[in-house]
């Protein structure tokens, strides 16, 4: 095994006394001299003022009983309008604080993910690659914390990717740790070198194997020159790590990718073929083609067909005409773009080079929020990255492991249908295996296909009945399941609120695609409209 896992963030000494759990960080006790500490520990920009203006400015320049200043405190809090005050009456907000790690108030602020108060201290010329005692710069650290918006910002605020801490990491090495895919895409894209080892002789991915992280570990073989077999300080490779650590989808990837590697010529992988990759089954859909082509379709032509063909033709025309439009829109909803969105935009990149002198970001309006650092695209709304298919998704609405697809702008309306259908063919089936019943008496094969059929098709019926009452309203499972992540779904009140709703009828010609979707710059409140 290689080194003990190291804590999954850099401690703020002697500071942690009360938890609160809706905040990234504990928060620090403090002894407050005047009370600005603990003013500015809560944020209390009127309280600040007062003690400021009763004590003098001098009150800013000194430290607690932990050896922290009032700055530290007002950046672990995330208060812009303390640190903004603080700036006005000229207080230093780079002091290093007297703890063991001597850390200043922006290594606080990066910890706990705060952009807006790092972009104030950087504006105000505290630099962006300052480093702590144990060599931490504020990418590091939220690196460590997995905020990937603040270290897009910090590396085009000219923070340097490659600076490592005393322990020979850097901030790929804390990503890939953590097990934060998308911060470990960032930073790939940003030059950082995969196959760098730290002072333990471990690359990032021996620690992405440590963090059990499937999608990082995948991410990371997929990188050239990654070499699979690389040892660490103590003689382990990743796959040695994975089994020591019991994670057993990740030994079974790297024990069929060491295989593929080890091959002279390429060898055809029959069982990701038929049973799909890691995170990706093929279970779901498989089973629904046996139950039909193994089981139901024989069953209806060498049972139920011979019985009741004659008298019930016209039914059992119905009934295939009903299996045939069944299958094909199964398939338009399995085999077709769901509405993927092209990679490696050139808006991406603009959108980070530009992000310092964007008005949304002066108003607390993140642009780097709607970027999706796997596609390297700038997500237009209502688009989501599947993570299944790795791919950014216009209109997500959900992944189906029975149509072994995303569903999305392009194919919900096939994937209602499907639905639909299935209903609707379900009970068909149901009047056939009645009607066999009476002519034919008990039956247990027959009987255990009609209670199959019965439960899927209410299931299926209901699932149509929610598509379409969505449908209906103009929103989908992700807006419906996650609402609180974004603004524009939330009215000021906290009620749920869609701007996309034009009315059912409108609704539903949008649904398909009779009508096309209202533009960025066609929806109200347009101010609201961002991504949290």
């Amino acid at each position: 095994m290689g080194p003990a896992p190291r804590p999954p963030s850099l401690p703020l000494p002697g500071q942690y006394a009360d938890v609160k759990p809706n905040r990234r960080c504990f928060e620090p006790q403090t002894q407050s001299k005047g009370d600005i500490f603990q003013a500015a520990k809560f944020g209390l920009l009127e309280e600040c003022k007062r003690i400021v203006s009763a004590e003098g400015p001098g009150l800013l320049d000194r430290y607690d009983d932990w050896g922290h200043s009032p700055a530290h405190y007002a950046c672990l809090a995330g208060s812009v309008e303390v640190i903004s005050f603080f700036l006005e009456a000229g207080a230093p907000v780079d002091l290093p604080s007297k703890a063991e790690l001597s850390q200043r108030p922006i290594h606080w602020a990066a910890a706990n993910g705060h952009e807006a108060v790092v972009h104030l201290l950087l504006e105000a010329g505290v630099a962006p690659n300052v480093e702590d005692q144990r060599g931490c710069t504020p990418l590091i650290l939220a690196a460590q914390n997995g905020h990937t918006p603040l270290c897009c910002y910090l590396i085009v605020s000219g923070a340097q990717p490659s600076l490592c801490d005393v322990e020979g990491d850097n901030a790929l090495h804390w990503a890939a740790f953590q097990g934060h895919r998308e911060l470990v895409q960032l930073l790939l894209y940003s030059g950082l070198d995969p196959r760098q080892p730290d002072d333990f002789g471990q690359t990032p991915l021996h620690l992405a194997v440590l963090s059990g992280d499937m999608k990082t570990v995948k991410l990371l073989c997929e990188q050239e020159g990654v070499s699979l077999e690389v040892e660490d300080g103590n003689g382990s490779t990743p796959l040695q790590l994975s089994r020591g650590r019991e994670h057993r989808d990740i030994s079974t990837y790297l024990e069929g990718a060491l295989l593929q590697a080890s091959r002279r010529f390429p060898c055809f992988d029959w069982s990701t073929f038929v049973f799909g990759p890691p995170g990706k089954s093929k279970g779901p859909v498989l089973f629904l083609y046996a139950c039909l082509l193994l089981w139901g379709y024989p069953t209806y032509f060498f049972k139920i067909a011979s019985v009741s063909y004659n008298k019930l033709w016209e039914f059992h025309v119905i009934f295939l005409l009903a299996n045939i439009l069944m299958w094909f829109l199964f398939l338009k909803a399995s085999l077709m773009d769901p509405g993927f969105l092209p990679r490696n935009s050139e808006e991406y990149g603009k959108v980070i080079r530009q992000a310092v002198l964007s008005q949304d970001w002066q108003r607390d309006r993140n642009l780097l929020l709607r970027l999706c650092h796997s596609c390297h695209l700038v997500r237009p709304l209502r688009t989501k990255h599947c993570r299944v298919t790795n791919r950014c998704v216009e209109h997500f609405d959900h992944y189906c492991p029975y149509v072994y697809n995303t569903v999305g702008r392009r194919n919900r309306a096939y994937f209602f249908g499907f639905l639909s259908a299935m209903s609707v063919n379900c009970f068909l089936g149901l009047y056939l295996c009645v009607d066999w019943f009476y002519t034919m008496g008990r039956n247990l094969f027959i009987g255990i296909g009609f209670i199959f059929m019965a439960v899927i098709g209410v299931i299926s019926g209901i699932m149509a009945g929610i598509c379409l009452s969505m449908a209906v309203q103009n929103t989908t499972t992700n807006e419906r399941l996650n609402h609180q992540r974004y603004s524009y779904l939330r009215e000021e009140d906290g009620r749920i609120f869609t701007p996309f709703d034009r009315g059912p009828l409108l609704n539903l010609l949008e649904f398909f695609h009779l009508v096309p979707p209202l533009g960025e710059d066609e929806l109200l409140g347009m101010d609201r409209l961002m991504v949290i």
